[in-house]
């Protein structure tokens, strides 16, 4: 048996899909989740021996101390994720993203956890003109960015002989998940060329960095069982640069793929204007050559299997709030 994983937000979209990949290699796992979209995607591991189940909040020092006593290893996940959700609860935000995670990195440190694991984002390069690397300038235009930027800065600058944290800038993630978001792009296309066929595009021009939430899991893993000297104090763009696409190309894959499992046409609504300031391309080079990470999903694969679950009432009503993270409501939780 392998020494446990405390993975904190391991009941959310990718900590579930990251809990069942561990598992399947051999890992232990406690889980810690304030279960604000609720418990389904962790109910299977109710009575599991390899797995604790923790409730609670990270911004609670004493828990989440007590919590990692028997982990060796430590990834974080847990925040208020995405603009939208950090704008309509900024305090939270700060408190969760920022203050709660340079706590949990200074526990880590304090208590002799190695090898600390913390999700960031390629939000935080915002607006760039050139496909850009770890080195790039920063340049976040939401709250949610700015969080992660801060807490980045303050985990890096913990690293010591005895505290190995990695930062992973995660790209936009699409796919089923146990716990099932419709506020991420290729979700939110596929539901509502399903639900209401039609797929609509606000601006379509804008470039962003995607990933399966499978692939995302495995990224995770290349680091947990990496050499500790490889990706100590590093910073990764997690991705590929083939699926750097442009959001009205994500449109036209979603519309194929659908069209062709519905047997029908699924046309493509492009409105030239967006609320989303975000435009930039991404280079996952050093993750590649530095741990030979490639990823295996596409989006065409994503979206068909999400039309399946829905087609076939695996998620019965695409339009509850728990779908969505910014309406912090498990209240509707119906999935299964």
């Amino acid at each position: 048996m392998k020494n446990t994983v405390l993975v904190i937000g391991g009941a959310g979209y990718l900590g579930s899909v990251l809990v069942d990949k561990l598992l399947e290699r051999k890992y232990p796992v406690t889980i810690l989740d304030s279960f604000i979209y609720g418990k389904r995607s962790i109910e299977k591991y109710c009575n599991d021996s390899r797995v604790e189940i923790v409730e609670g909040d990270i911004r609670n020092i004493e828990l989440v101390n007590a919590v990692m006593n028997n982990a060796s290893s430590v990834i974080l996940l847990a925040a208020v994720v995405g603009d939208p959700a950090s704008a309509s609860r900024p305090e939270q935000t700060v408190e969760t993203n920022y203050l709660a995670s340079q706590m949990i990195a200074s526990a880590c440190r304090l208590k002799g956890k190695n090898r600390f694991i913390y999700a960031s984002t390629c939000s935080v390069y915002g607006i760039g003109n050139k496909t850009l690397d770890e080195s790039a300038p920063l340049n976040p235009v939401s709250l949610y960015a700015k969080t992660k930027i801060s807490s980045e800065q303050s985990i890096l600058q913990l690293v010591d002989n005895n505290f190995s944290p990695t930062i992973m800038r995660m790209s936009t993630l699409y796919g089923f998940s146990p716990r099932m978001r419709f506020d991420l792009v290729v979700n939110t296309m596929t539901m509502t060329a399903y639900a209401e066929n039609r797929i609509n595009v606000f601006g379509g021009e804008q470039w962003r960095p995607l990933m399966h939430v499978k692939d995302a899991a495995d990224a995770y893993i290349k680091v947990l069982e990496a050499d500790i000297d490889i990706i100590k104090g590093k910073v990764y763009n997690v991705g590929s640069e083939e699926q750097n696409y442009k959001i009205k190309e994500v449109s036209e894959i979603i519309g194929k793929t659908i069209s062709k499992s519905a047997g029908r046409d699924v046309p493509v609504n492009i409105e030239k204007t967006s609320m989303d300031a975000r435009d930039y391309r991404v280079s996952f080079k050093k993750i590649r050559d530095e741990l030979n990470f490639h990823v295996t999903h596409t989006i065409d694969e994503a979206a068909k299997e999400i039309y399946d679950s829905l087609k076939s009432g695996i998620i019965k009503d695409p339009k509850q709030k728990v779908y969505y993270n910014h309406y912090f409501d498990a209240s509707e939780d119906l999935i299964g």
